[in-house]
C-alpha cells in the first residue's frame, strides 16, 4: 500500500512539474511590420523565422501578420521558440524574412533571457515597380520607336536623293 502511495505522489509530483518544465522552454518572439510606402498592407505576410545555433539552423516556425496570425494584432507577428523540437539557447539567433508578394523585409535578433524577445520594427519595402516607373518605361519606348521611323525615313529618303542624282 506504502509502495502504491508513494507511486501515486511521485507521478503526481511529476505530472505538476511538467508545465513547469515546458514554460521555462517557452520563448516568444514578436515583431511589428509597416505597410509599404506604395500603400501595400502587411496584412496576410506570411514571416518565416529561421532560428541558428552558430551555423545549425535548428529550427524553422511561421506565422501570419495581422489579426489572423498568432499576434492577433494588425500589423505583428508572433512566434514561441519553444514550438521548435531543439531546446532553445540564449544567443541563439533568429532571422526573420517577411514576404507578401512582390514585397519583402528582413530582421535578426539574438534570444535574450527574457521572456520574449522583440524584433526591431521593419517597413514592407515597395515591390520596385509604380505607376511612374511604367510611365517612364512606356514613353522611353514611344521615343526609341520614333527615333528608328526616322532613321529609316531618312535612310529612304537619302536612297531617293542618291537615285535622282544618278539619272
Amino acid at each position: 500500500m506504502a509502495i502504491k502511495k508513494t507511486c501515486f505522489l511521485a507521478l503526481f509530483a511529476l505530472i505538476l512539474t511538467l508545465p513547469i518544465v515546458s514554460a521555462s522552454l517557452q520563448h516568444g518572439i514578436l515583431g511589428y511590420v509597416q505597410n509599404a510606402e506604395d500603400g501595400t498592407s502587411v496584412k496576410g505576410a506570411i514571416v518565416t523565422i529561421m532560428v541558428f545555433r552558430g551555423t545549425d539552423n535548428y529550427c524553422n516556425l511561421t506565422d501570419t501578420i495581422g489579426t489572423s496570425g498568432n499576434s492577433r494584432l494588425p500589423n505583428w507577428y508572433a512566434q514561441d521558440i519553444g514550438n521548435c523540437g531543439t531546446e532553445w539557447q540564449v544567443g541563439d539567433v533568429a532571422y526573420i524574412n517577411i514576404v507578401k508578394g512582390g514585397h519583402n523585409v528582413s530582421a535578426s535578433i539574438a534570444l535574450t533571457s527574457n521572456g520574449s524577445d522583440q524584433v526591431p520594427s521593419v517597413q514592407l519595402s515597395s515591390s520596385g515597380i509604380n505607376f511612374v516607373t511604367i510611365i517612364l518605361t512606356i514613353l522611353i519606348i514611344i521615343l526609341l520607336i520614333i527615333f528608328i521611323i526616322c532613321l529609316l525615313k531618312r535612310k529612304q529618303e537619302f536612297k531617293n536623293e542618291k537615285n535622282l542624282k544618278e539619272k
